[in-house]
């Protein structure tokens, strides 16, 4: 069986044509998210997508991953899509599920930490849970946002008291301001952006490698706080205590940030087997689709 695989995204869309291997994959820079922008849009890229990643193959089925698809209401948007370009068997989950096909082969936790962060499972009966990925107005632990926003709070109370914190003047120059108070217009200014200020987290892991108090103190919160998310998730999911966990995301690429989940995380859960991710979200999103068509006949 042949089948595509979508992983899309509020920056990028990427396509797969997957027989239990790859056969093509392609990359395009674009979103498709429709809440980001619009249906139409996001019927042209999946549309030109699907098109040239399988072009001189014959395939069986279409699975999606693509964010903003979260409520039932927005499966039924994206499933008007592929009924309006041909597409006759096709299943749709958010990009969170397909990321976690890909990561664990479709069973088991998943935290995904880049500039927010989210825990989602699916057990072996097939029910998905998930907790956070609420957005970056609240706390999404262990999400990047949420690191260097909770580091320059740190720093505008601490400069309100006259403590000097070293990597303050480091964190204040990588967004080219002067003074640390500066850092404020980062939130306050006609451009706020919350994946620039995401790509400091380099920074704070900089200095907690370094030693530096705040830095690790801010690091300890934040990993304590998303073992409690996937404690919850693992409890929804009535997963046993030998659980398949894996992850994904860009704060994973950090060695160092990697290192210190892993040694928290089998404090919180020695019995559960820690997985690399197997596959990218892509691949995830087809072997969910082959897995959903066999399961029909």
């Amino acid at each position: 069986m042949i089948a595509v695989g979508i992983d899309g995204g509020g920056s990028k869309t990427e396509f797969c044509l997957y027989d239990g291997r790859i056969i093509r994959s392609i990359l395009i820079e674009e979103p498709s998210n429709y809440h980001l922008v619009g249906i139409e849009k996001v019927k042209e890229v999946i549309s030109r997508g699907i098109k040239k990643v399988s072009e001189g193959y014959t395939f069986d089925v279409v699975g999606a991953g693509l964010s903003g698809v979260d409520r039932e209401a927005d499966k039924k948007q994206i499933e008007r899509i592929f009924k309006e370009i041909g597409i006759k068997n096709f299943f749709i989950q958010n990009d969170g599920i397909a990321a976690l096909w890909g990561a664990t082969g479709g069973t088991g936790i998943l935290l995904i930490a880049g500039t927010g962060s989210i825990v989602v499972s699916r057990n072996e009966d097939g029910e998905i849970n998930r907790a956070g990925g609420w957005g970056y107005a609240f706390d999404e632990y262990c999400g990047g946002y949420w690191f260097v926003t909770q580091a320059i709070k740190h720093l505008l109370d601490y400069r309100d008291r006259g403590i000097y914190i070293p990597f303050g003047e480091e964190l204040t120059r990588f967004f080219g301001f002067e003074r640390v108070e500066d850092l404020i217009y980062l939130y306050y200014s006609g451009n706020f952006d919350k994946s620039r200020i995401s790509s400091a987290v380099s920074i704070v892991f900089q200095a907690a490698e370094r030693g530096e108090e705040l830095p690790l103190l801010i690091l300890k919160e934040g990993l304590e706080n998303v073992m409690r998310m996937i404690g919850i998730v693992k409890k929804r999911g009535r997963f046993r205590e030998d659980f398949t966990f894996s992850y994904t995301g860009g704060l994973f690429k950090s060695e160092y940030f990697l290192k210190r989940f892993k040694r928290v995380f089998e404090v919180y859960f020695p019995k559960a087997i820690f997985l690399s991710p197997q596959n990218s979200p892509a691949v995830g999103s087809a072997i969910m689709a082959i897995y959903e068509m066999e399961r029909r006949k």
